[in-house]
């Protein structure tokens, strides 16, 4: 009798297991509401798709057969990521297999702690990965992103780390853990937590049962906003919220908390449409001083020809910020000083388009900060493009 009994619950746990493995197999993607209707003309939106089309051949051609991208997490993701977001191509059978083989080689680089890295750059490598799976919709990978969300929020720096909220590393988040936080890595690893809250807020919608468990993480975690906002206003050169002595007075944001390095210790764009659309996660009003500011920044520095500020240095990443950043503000055109009304999601287009080589890829000269990579520089100009073409 106790024998059938537990043959049955045997059974019974085995059905349950082929159901999940279906499920997981189908990868039903959670209701996202997006209106995908670009702000720019017919002729540019085919210029844009043929653009797009290039770019995922070459993306393609150059998966390993591990699954990787250059054999790393970090690459890995932001090409997948770039892949996943809207428009996208996953129905078509061949990115359907190559993301899918990405997100196995991602799988494979999930520790025990919560962070999906290998040795270095923990919470760079867990954002960018962090990222991507958020961008599967797949309840699949529900408990790798809670651990994922739970782990880059537990390294930002605060009373865990004896660090006293008037130190100026407060609330930040460097590479790896206690060591000197910058915004770079700050923004990333903010936005990723953000993408994994809105993926959990989904999910209490798909799964009622799990509101209260996901309620409590949010009740336990939800300071890191708060201390996020600290960090951020350090990293602002606007007096009436920064009293550190190395601030001035442009709006504009910086690289880190200090001087630590001369060429970045001042206002330059890609830090400043970073820190802005971290303002605008944090649920800063747009009419708040910070916001405010960080605007007339960008309008007095507009630009698709460079990185304000710093030159051709990290110009693909500043073009994927730029484009996060004003996708987020819910603009459609900034004003410069002149008055001249600029269409920003056509001149981003429009120049990515310009300096996309016949290949379908895209390469820095400068290549300081991996932009020598082209399958890392590609899937940022990608994401620049897509956050161009899709609308609030």
């Amino acid at each position: 009798m106790l024998f059938h009994k537990f043959f049955n619950i045997i059974i019974l746990l085995v059905i349950v297991l082929l159901l999940i493995q279906t499920i997981e197999c189908k990868t039903v993607p959670l209701k996202i509401n997006k209106n995908k209707t670009p702000h720019i003309n017919l002729s540019l939106q085919k210029e844009t798709s043929h653009s797009l089309e290039i770019a995922r051949s070459f993306l393609l051609k150059t998966q390993l057969p591990n699954g990787s991208w250059k054999n790393h997490p970090a690459i890995t993701a932001l090409v997948l990521y770039s892949m996943m977001i809207p428009p996208s191509s996953i129905v078509d059978t061949q990115i359907k297999k190559a993301i899918q083989n990405g997100l196995y080689f991602i799988e494979s680089f999930v520790q025990k702690d919560g962070g999906i890295y290998r040795k270095e750059y923990r919470n760079y490598i867990t954002a960018v990965c962090l990222l991507a799976l958020v961008e599967t919709n797949s309840m699949k990978y529900q408990s790798i992103i809670a651990n994922a969300k739970k782990f880059l929020i537990k390294f930002q720096l605060d009373e865990d780390e004896n660090i006293a909220s008037d130190h100026p590393y407060y609330g930040g988040i460097g590479y790896g853990g206690d060591d000197r936080p910058d915004l770079s890595n700050t923004q990333l690893a903010l936005e990723a937590i953000h993408a994994a809250e809105s993926y959990e807020s989904r999910l209490k919608k798909v799964i009622p049962q799990t509101v209260s468990k996901i309620e409590a993480e949010e009740k336990k975690y939800g300071l890191h906003w708060k201390k996020a906002l600290v960090f951020l206003s350090r990293c602002q050169n606007v007096k009436t919220v920064n009293n550190m002595p190395y601030v001035t007075d442009d709006g504009g944001f910086i690289y880190e908390t200090g001087t630590y390095k001369e060429e970045r210790s001042h206002s330059y764009g890609s830090m400043t449409y970073a820190g802005v659309k971290s303002l605008i996660y944090a649920n800063i009003d747009h009419s708040d001083v910070r916001i405010q500011k960080a605007i007339k920044w960008i309008q007095n520095h507009y630009t698709v020809e460079e990185n304000p500020g710093f030159d051709n240095t990290s110009l693909f990443y500043y073009y994927m910020t730029f484009s996060k950043c004003l996708f987020t503000l819910d603009e459609d055109h900034i004003i410069d000083p002149k008055g001249i009304k600029h269409n920003w999601r056509k001149d981003i287009i429009e120049k990515l388009i310009s300096v996309q080589k016949g290949d379908g890829f895209w390469v820095n000269p400068n290549g300081r900060f991996w932009e020598n990579i082209q399958e890392l520089t590609t899937a940022y100009a990608v994401i620049g493009i897509k956050f161009a073409l899709i609308t609030n």
